[in-house]
């Protein structure tokens, strides 16, 4: 199956609703090493633990989805604010729509981040967690970002290197260390943490268990990339999944080689004019 030959709007839902027992299964499940993506997670809420320190006044969360990284920031900021974009939401849960209730808990702005719809210098920090690959021009991303942050305002980022597509056809770039600093700092930003996130080990381990799921144990792929895991085949499978993530798990602490890693996280500071 060709991606770009799918369709551009989802039929059904890549997100769906399950009986409350097997969707809290299934949430552990995708916590835990039998799920492809532990190494990236584990990771990845590694790298939101530390973005946070820096993390201050009133925060605006670009591509917010359902807010899955929150806990670590709202004892450090004042007001939280969530942007998401409607065809992304709309690409991965046609239904979304039907849950006004839960979308207000987690969205108070829908809007494009290319075209934020906020007034200049409004927030103290900006957050743009693993969302600025699904974004057409993401220098102009960046400099709408650099406008409504204060001056000296933090923005706090995380990028993928190695990652299989995913939320296609929103799925456009991957960003080296050198390709990411350049456009935070072509648009008024100063660098000050840039961290990979893992190591070759980790981009290793991610990869061919992606490999296992998608060439074993998969029963369709999805039009947005991601596959869904076969009832017969899974079990088989999601074992042998977990063994190689703990095993490159392990192996990332004897690791220091950067070459290729999960990806990046970024601190850097908006500059005031006098800098």
């Amino acid at each position: 199956m060709d991606l770009r030959q799918q369709p551009r709007r989802a039929e059904h839902a890549v997100v769906t609703e399950r009986p409350h027992l097997l969707q809290r299964l299934n949430a552990l499940r995708k916590r835990s090493p039998l799920s492809p993506y532990w190494l990236e997670r584990t990771w990845l809420r590694r790298a939101m633990q530390e973005l946070a320190k820096h993390a201050s006044g009133s925060m605006l969360d670009v591509g917010c989805g359902e807010r899955p990284y929150a806990e670590f920031f709202k004892s450090r900021i004042t007001r939280y604010w969530g942007l998401e974009y409607p065809p992304v939401a709309d690409n991965l849960n046609p239904d979304v729509w039907n849950r006004p209730a839960m979308l207000r808990t987690v969205v108070d702005v829908w809007g494009d981040a290319q075209r934020l719809p906020f007034a200049d210098a409004m927030f103290d920090t900006v957050l743009a967690a693993e969302m600025l690959e699904h974004i057409p021009d993401p220098n102009a991303c960046v400099a709408e970002i650099a406008r409504v942050i204060k001056p000296g305002g933090r923005f706090l980022l995380t990028v993928p290197l190695v990652a299989p597509l995913h939320q296609w056809p929103f799925d456009f770039y991957r960003f080296t260390p050198k390709g990411i600093e350049t456009i935070v700092q072509r648009n008024g930003f100063e660098v000050e943490r840039l961290t990979p996130r893992g190591n070759f080990a980790s981009a290793t381990g991610a990869t061919i268990s992606h490999w296992l799921v998608r060439s074993m144990a998969a029963s369709k792929l999805h039009h947005d990339g991601s596959v869904a895991v076969s009832r017969w085949r899974g079990p088989f499978v999601l074992p042998l999944v977990a063994l190689v993530q703990v095993f490159f798990w392990m192996c990332e602490k004897f690791a220091n080689d950067t070459g290729a890693s999960l990806g990046y996280s970024v601190v850097a500071r908006r500059k005031t004019s006098a800098s």
